[in-house]
Parts: structure tokens; C-alpha cells; sequence
């Protein structure tokens, strides 16, 4: 027997009814049961089968029909009645958009939306598990912690739709992407993943198609992020829409067939499925699209402006009063203010700029070749601006068509050569908002409507344009002269006129081709303490240097660092440095000689970084110097770790945007320090007191250590070492000398080989030399001490042989000392004598003087008078004897010692 239970679908199918008895049939109505479409075989074959609403219910039921073909589908403000299955027009109140669906009812999250926070890196210690996308009534707004969250959706689609939805992106300060996968997980082709326009439409292709909104917030300043807020999300492309969809509160659709519903006009509401819209009491209001109305609150002075009649002919005008429209405040309720009485005269204001007062009392344009202010003189500061605006609905708004500003900036606008008008929007999404408007500037009106007079230089052929002066040049004061500055000074942007206009560059730097500004050729002449010459070449590091600061935390534990671009020096062609904001799809850009931005690693993007606020801190090159100030800029040595080796040379910057907080504008040194053990290209550290690179927000410090930042090598770097003579040949080696301060610059000298004599024969010579000097004095010595010898011998025998024959003589008359006795035997040396006393001593010693022997005659009373020949004779032998003793000794003595100096 057959059973009357089928298997539709797989999430349907559980127990199928096996009966060995004839099933009983029961009568059930339509509402016991729906149909529904079996799934798609290979020739795109469904079947039409009823199921039942409840799960006991198995028999009873429609016999299963051959369905429609899977591509079939209904037209817009249509479905498909399955009974029929055939296309129904939707009814009043209700709308279809056919092979669609549409979401715009939030006051819960639909059926198939999911959303699920996680943490924007693995270091992140943020707890993102409550981070969710929260439905807000008529929309459905994102996180605003430092999570990543992501809404999705997933449709199966029968043939290729779209997805369109709208959105207020109103911070920057938060990441928002859209984008869409298929089943594979794998990213489709689409016009933009980054979006930042208030509506957004993608093409998706057939099959089962994923969409995404992921919006990661980076509350790096302590600053309040702002939500993205999602609404209106309609997807086509569906095989078909088996019932209408109500129209929402504060909508309506009047006739049959609808494809969306109108929203109701202001001060009237409508409840859901509503077919017209009811007004609201006098008492009450309702903006457009609503579904209630609100009571009226009181009016103030902000609820109605007040405008100018035409002047008359005595100059005075009525102000004239009116409410702001719509108006939504009443005047019946307590404390309410009134509308000011109309019809007041008073003096007619002043024209503006560019327009003159008329004898008729009105203003008109000045004509050519004429200015004025609108009064004749400077108008005061005081002066008010009142803006006309139109209320919006809710925090949306109304679409910007012209540039979006940012604070502090200043937006351009090239205007055609047609009338044109301009207008300034703003679109205020909560209560702190506010815009101001400081200065509007328009350039080459025509019809004349000058507010001043430019400065233009004389002598120009073409009368109806203003040409400026040749770059260098500055104009004389109310000539139109135009005079060259001095050489090497550049001109003022903002002041052309005049000789202060020219500005001397600072040192080592030098003018552009233009004037307009001084760069450096990364080249540096420096003259060191030490009377020595030195020459930097800062090339090498003159590419673009990209570097982080250590990590910093947000209060809820974001993880995030300061990113620093730096070109540091170059000529006009050179590479700026290039800071970007990479949060939105208009990917700002900032460019000077150094920018920084704030850097949070994500894996939300493809590289892994995301990157806001970039700002320049330095775009002018005021010098480049050793010393620690230049133009009223500091950079302290105490901020960095202290130097011992060469002097620092330091850069000086500004950037010439001001700020609130720097009203001068910021300011920007590199301190360039030799470091030989630095290969790589840069080694750049922030101060130790500043982590961030500066303490007060305004001056920047950076500390680059590199041996690209030594000077140039010369040859007062290196020495010169001689080897000594082997075997005929001497080497001269070339060291550098250490420390090594240097790179690059001259290189060391080859190694230079020279021919000599070794030391060798020298030592062989001086040797043999010296044997045959000693032997020879050897053999001196012995041959004079011999003869000595023999001569002390004789000595003796004729001393003893007069001592045999003399007699014993007188005792002395005197102990005086004879005339031309030597009175230096009896002297007592109180002092060490040296080794030529003690030689001359010895000598005296061993060899008595003529005296001494004529004293000792005398003493013995030998010889009674000299005029005896043979005594004389004795005496002179004796004499001769004694002198030439002595001249041997000495010679000997001399001898002795010049071997021993030798």
C-alpha cells in the first residue's frame, strides 16, 4: 500500500508514514496545510506538494502536481498563487517586488540575518562576543567598540539580481566594507568592496551569494565613534514571492499591484498595511514617513529668521519675520515665544562685497576695474551670516553632491563659466554638530563684482589678464615693478609684494628653479673642532624611510601604533613622503618631507593595516646644520641617548598648516648620527621621554643612526705601516684608523712594495765587524799590557836600586807643598766620583806624579841637593817612565770602554 506522507524538502523530512493498511482520509481545510516547490531537479523539474502545519497531520492531503519550471517567475507588485500557480497582483496595503525580497523593517533582527563580533587581531585582549549589529525601528545600526562585526545574509538566487541597500556612513574613525561570497567562501566581482555613498547597488550572480557588512571601529583619540546606520535592503533575483509584504508604518500603497509603498507627507502617519495616510491633530506633527504623530514643542528664537525688503529711496528697509517650514512648534504651549512683528524700518544693511549702494537704494555689481567692500570700509568681525536650511528626516539627511569638507580644511570648487550657485550643506546626525564657515573666496568672477585689487606687474602685453612677476622676483610697493630677489632666497606665497617678501634659505640648503621653496642636495660641508675638514653625503638615505612607534593601547585594549613616513632631503624631482587614510574608499592622501598617521594591524583588508589620520609634519626645509637651534626650533641632545663620537647633523622642518593647538604650525628635526655598527639603511628612534615622537603635539624629534650618516672617508682616515726588510723587500700596508668614522669616500691605498737592504747582512756585517774590532783590541790590550808589565818591572829594579845607594835624608823644613806639587793626593772626595774619577784616580794611584817621587826623596833625606847628575838622570828616567805608564792606562781604560760601548 502507498502512503499519503511525502518528503518535500530535507529540512521537512523526518519519519515518512508506512502503513500495511488502507490509509484513512480526513477532510482538511486549506489553512491545515501550504504549498510548497520540491527542489529543482537536472532538467529544472520541481513538483507542487502540500504540507501540512502540523507535524502530526499526515494524510488527508492534495495529491502532489507537476509544478512550474524553476525559472518562472512574477512580474513586480505580483505573486505566485500557489493553488493557481499562477501571478496574483498584490492588494492595496501590501507591495511585491516580484523575483525580490526587501528588509525594511528592523525592530528585530530578520529571519537569516546573522551577526557575530570577533576581535581585530589575536593580540587584542577585547571581549567582542556582545558586539552585534542592533536593530533600531526603521533601521539597524553597527558596533561602535574595537570589535570587527559583520551582518550577513544568505540567498539562494535562480537567475542573476542585484542587492541594493541604503546607508549613512558619518565617521571616519570606523571601518565599514560590503562584499559578497559564494558558496565556495570565495569573493565575487564586485564594483567596490569600500563604500561611502549613501546608496549602494552590487550585481549577484545565480546561485547561492552570501552578503556581508563588516564594520570594525578604531576609537584611537578617545573620541566617541559614530554608527553606520543600514536600511532598505531589497535582493531580486529570487525564483518567485509567494505572498505580498505590508507596507511598513508611516507607508501606504493605495492601488493593486505595487511594487513598494509610498512614505506618508509630513504631519500625517499611517499604521502597517495602511492603504492612505491620516492627518495628524492640530496639535501635533509628524515628519515624512512616520507612523505616529508627536506632540508639538514649544517655539523658541532658533524656530523663525528674518529677511530685508528692498531698500527704498531714503535707504530703509522692513525686516520682516517668518517661521522656519515645516513648522513643528506651537505657540499655545506654556513658555512658548511668538512670532516678532513684521514691518520694522531700519537702515539698509551694507552690500556685499563687490556691490555698491545706488542712489535708488539698491546694491549692484561693481564693473570692471572697480572694488569695493560694501561699505567702504573693512566690514567688522562681528559680522553675521544667517544660513537658510530645510528641516530633514531623522539622522539621514539629504545626499551631498559637493565636496565633503573636514576640519580645518579648505575645499575648492572649479565653477563653470555659466551662472552658477552654490550651496552649503550641512548634515547634522546628532545635536553636537556644527558647522562654520570662515571665508568664501571666489576667483575671476565676471561682470566685474571685485571685493580688492590684485597686484599685477607692469609691462604686460595682454591688458585683460594679471600676470604675476617672474619666479625670484618680488613687486615694488604700488608700481607693479618687479625687482629679483637676492640670490639664493625664495619667495613668500602669501606676500609677493615687497622686499620682505624675499626669504633668505637657511644653511646648506638652496632654492628650487621656481623660488618657492629650499631644498637640499643631501650633501653637507662641516668643519669639526678639531681644525679638521669633513664631507657628508646623505643619499643613501635620501629614498623614502617608513617606521613605526612602539605599540600603544586604547582604553578598551585596541592595539595600535604611530606610522611615520620621511623623506629626508633631495632636489626638486625627489619622492615625498605619503601618509594615507585608507579607513573609506576615497583614500586620502597627505604628502611632505615627513607625515604620520595612526596604524592598526586587522585582518579585516587584504594588507592587513589600516590606516587614518594621516597629517604632514613637515613640508618646509628650513636648513641643515650641527647646531642645536634654527629658526626658533630646538633640538635638544638631552632627549636622545648622548654622543661621544662626531657632532650630530641635524634638519630642521615645518609644516605650514596651523591648528588650534599649534598655532604656529608643527615642526619636525632629524638628528643624523654616525654609527659605523648600523649597516642596514636606517635605524631612526623616538625620544625616551616622548614615545610618540613629540611631548606637546606640535615638535617632533627623531633620532636616525646609520653608517650612511658618517662622513665621507679621506686620507686623514687611515695610517700607514712599514714592514721590515725581508730578504730585499720591504711592504708599506694602509690601515684604517680606529674607531673607523667614515663610509664610502676615498678608498684604502694598495699595498706599495719597495727594494732595501735586508737586515740580515747588516746583522751578518756588524757582527763580523765587531769579532774582528775585539780581537784586534784583545790583542792591543795584551801587547800594551805586557809591555807594561815590563816597564813597571824596570821601574821597580831602579827604584830599589836607589834605594841601596842614597842615604837616609834630613827630616823636612816644611810640611808646605813644593812649588808645582799637586795638591790633589790629599784631597778627600765627600761625594760618589764618577766612572772617569775613579780613572783618572787609579791612575794617579799606580803611576806617582814627578812631585810625589822629588816629595819622597826628600822625605828620606836620601838626597841632600839635586844638582847630582846621575840622581837628576834618574829622576827623568823615572818621570818618563811614570808619564808613559799612565798614557797606557789610560789608553787601555779608553780602549776597554769604547769595546763596551760598541
Amino acid at each position: 500500500l502507498m502512503s499519503h506522507c511525502y518528503c518535500v524538502s530535507k529540512r521537512r523530512c523526518s519519519v515518512c508514514c508506512l502503513s500495511v493498511e488502507r490509509p484513512r482520509f480526513y477532510n482538511n481545510s486549506e489553512s491545515d496545510y501550504h504549498f510548497e516547490y520540491t527542489e529543482c531537479d537536472m532538467h529544472q523539474s520541481r513538483w507542487r506538494v502540500a504540507v501540512p502545519n502540523k507535524l502530526d497531520t499526515c494524510t488527508g492531503l492534495p495529491d502532489p502536481v507537476k509544478g512550474t519550471h524553476c525559472t518562472f517567475s512574477c512580474m513586480d507588485g505580483e505573486f505566485l498563487e500557489m493553488s493557481s500557480q499562477s501571478c496574483q497582483k498584490c492588494a492595496g496595503g501590501s507591495y511585491s517586488l516580484g523575483t525580490g525580497v526587501a528588509f525594511d523593517e528592523w525592530d528585530s533582527l530578520p529571519a537569516g540575518f546573522v551577526t557575530h563580533g570577533v576581535s581585530i587581531d589575536d593580540d587584542s585582549q577585547t571581549n567582542c562576543s556582545k558586539s552585534s549589529w542592533v536593530p533600531m525601528g526603521d533601521h539597524i545600526a553597527s558596533n561602535v567598540d574595537e570589535c570587527t562585526t559583520t551582518l550577513s545574509f544568505a540567498v539562494n538566487l535562480k537567475k542573476a539580481g542585484t542587492v541594493s541597500f541604503e546607508y549613512l556612513y558619518p565617521d571616519n574613525n570606523i571601518y565599514f566594507e560590503f562584499f559578497v561570497q559564494n558558496d565556495q567562501c570565495q569573493s565575487t566581482d564586485t564594483e567596490s568592496r569600500f563604500v561611502n555613498v549613501l546608496s549602494y547597488m552590487v550585481k549577484l550572480n545565480q546561485g547561492t551569494n552570501v552578503l556581508y557588512w563588516r564594520t570594525t571601529a578604531y576609537a584611537l583619540q578617545e573620541t566617541s565613534v559614530k554608527s553606520v546606520l543600514l536600511k532598505n535592503i531589497a535582493i531580486s533575483g529570487v525564483a518567485y514571492t509567494s505572498e505580498c509584504f505590508l507596507c511598513k508604518p508611516g507607508t501606504y500603497s493605495a492601488k493593486l499591484g505595487s511594487a513598494r509603498c509610498n512614505p506618508c507627507p509630513a504631519d500625517s502617519y499611517s499604521n502597517k498595511g495602511a492603504t492612505m495616510c491620516h492627518q495628524c491633530e492640530t496639535d501635533t506633527y509628524a515628519e515624512a514617513g512616520s507612523g505616529s504623530c508627536k506632540a508639538r514643542p514649544a517655539c523658541t528664537n532658533s524656530d523663525y529668521f528674518y529677511t530685508h525688503t528692498p531698500c527704498d529711496y531714503s535707504r530703509q528697509t522692513q525686516i520682516m519675520y517668518k517661521w522656519m517650514e515645516p513648522k513643528i512648534c506651537s505657540e499655545s504651549v506654556p513658555g512658548a515665544v511668538t512670532l516678532p512683528a513684521s514691518g520694522q524700518l531700519t537702515a539698509c544693511p551694507p552690500c556685499n562685497p563687490g556691490f555698491f549702494l545706488t542712489n535708488t537704494s539698491t546694491c549692484q555689481p561693481c564693473s570692471d576695474d572697480f572694488y569695493s567692500n560694501g561699505t567702504g570700509r573693512v566690514p567688522p568681525r562681528d559680522r553675521k551670516v544667517t544660513l537658510f536650511g530645510r528641516r530633514t528626516s531623522g539622522p539621514w539627511g539629504g545626499r551631498r553632491d559637493g565636496p565633503q569638507g573636514r576640519n580645518g580644511s579648505v575645499n575648492p570648487l572649479a565653477l563653470g563659466l555659466h551662472p552658477t550657485i552654490y550651496l552649503y550643506c550641512q548634515q547634522r546626525n546628532h545635536t553636537s554638530d556644527v558647522a562654520k564657515i570662515y571665508s568664501v573666496l571666489v576667483t575671476n568672477a565676471v561682470d566685474g563684482v571685485a571685493s580688492r585689487c590684485r597686484q599685477c606687474a607692469a609691462g604686460s602685453s595682454d591688458l585683460s589678464a594679471c600676470v604675476p612677476c617672474p619666479p625670484g622676483h618680488y613687486m615694488v610697493n604700488g608700481t607693479g615693478v618687479c625687482e629679483s630677489c637676492p640670490p639664493n632666497t625664495i619667495i613668500r606665497p602669501q606676500q609677493t609684494v615687497g622686499r620682505e617678501a624675499c626669504v633668505p634659505c637657511g644653511p646648506n640648503t638652496s632654492t628650487n628653479q621656481a623660488r618657492s621653496a629650499c631644498v637640499s642636495d643631501c650633501t653637507l660641508h662641516v668643519n669639526s673642532g678639531a681644525g679638521q675638514h669633513l664631507l657628508y653625503n646623505f643619499s643613501s638615505l635620501a629614498n623614502l624611510t617608513g617606521f613605526r612607534s612602539s605599540p600603544r593601547f586604547t582604553s578598551r585594549g585596541l592595539r595600535y601604533f604611530q606610522h611615520f613616513h620621511l623623506g629626508l632631503c633631495g632636489k626638486e624631482d625627489r619622492q615625498l613622503a605619503v601618509c594615507v587614510d585608507n579607513v573609506t574608499e576615497q583614500r586620502r592622501e597627505v604628502r611632505g618631507y615627513a607625515c604620520q598617521s595612526m596604524v592598526v594591524p586587522s585582518d579585516t583588508r587584504g594588507q592587513g593595516l589600516v590606516s587614518s589620520q594621516p597629517f604632514v609634519i613637515a613640508d618646509l626645509l628650513l636648513g641643515v646644520t650641527t647646531e642645536n637651534s634654527l629658526d626658533h626650533i630646538s633640538s635638544l641632545e638631552n632627549m636622545f641617548p648622548v654622543n661621544i663620537g662626531l657632532p650630530d647633523v641635524i634638519f630642521y622642518y615645518r609644516a605650514s598648516e596651523t591648528t588650534q593647538a599649534c598655532k604656529q604650525g608643527r615642526s619636525t628635526t632629524i638628528r643624523m648620527r654616525c654609527d659605523p655598527t648600523v649597516t642596514a639603511s636606517h635605524q631612526i628612534s623616538l625620544p625616551s621621554a616622548c614615545p610618540e615622537g613629540t611631548c606637546n603635539g606640535c615638535s617632533f624629534h627623531f633620532l636616525w643612526q646609520s653608517q650612511f650618516a658618517c662622513p665621507l672617508c679621506t686620507s686623514d682616515h687611515y695610517r700607514e705601516i712599514v714592514s721590515a726588510c725581508v730578504q730585499g723587500i720591504q711592504r708599506t700596508t694602509y690601515v684604517w684608523q680606529q674607531p673607523l668614522q667614515c663610509y664610502a669616500g676615498v678608498s684604502l691605498p694598495a699595498q706599495r712594495v719597495n727594494a732595501c737592504v735586508s737586515m740580515d747582512f747588516w746583522l751578518k756585517f756588524g757582527v763580523s765587524t765587531g769579532t774582528v774590532a775585539a780581537l784586534l783590541l784583545i790583542g792591543v790590550i795584551c801587547y800594551f799590557w805586557k809591555r807594561a808589565r815590563k816597564l813597571e818591572f824596570k821601574y821597580s829594579m831602579l827604584m830599589t836600586a836607589g834605594d841601596k845607594e842614597e842615604c837616609e835624608l834630613p827630616a823636612a823644613d816644611s810640611c808646605a807643598i813644593m812649588e808645582g806639587e799637586d795638591a790633589e793626593d790629599d784631597l778627600i772626595y765627600l761625594t760618589k766620583k764618577s766612572f772617569f774619577h775613579k780613572a783618572k784616580s787609579y791612575s794617579r794611584e799606580v803611576s806617582p806624579s814627578p812631585q810625589a817621587l822629588r816629595g819622597w826623596f826628600l822625605i828620606n833625606g836620601r838626597v841632600a841637593s839635586l844638582g847630582d847628575g846621575s840622581k837628576r838622570s834618574k829622576m827623568r828616567q823615572s818621570k818618563t817612565m811614570s808619564q808613559y805608564l799612565r798614557k797606557c792606562r789610560i789608553f787601555i781604560l779608553f780602549i776597554v770602554f769604547f769595546v763596551i760601548s760598541a
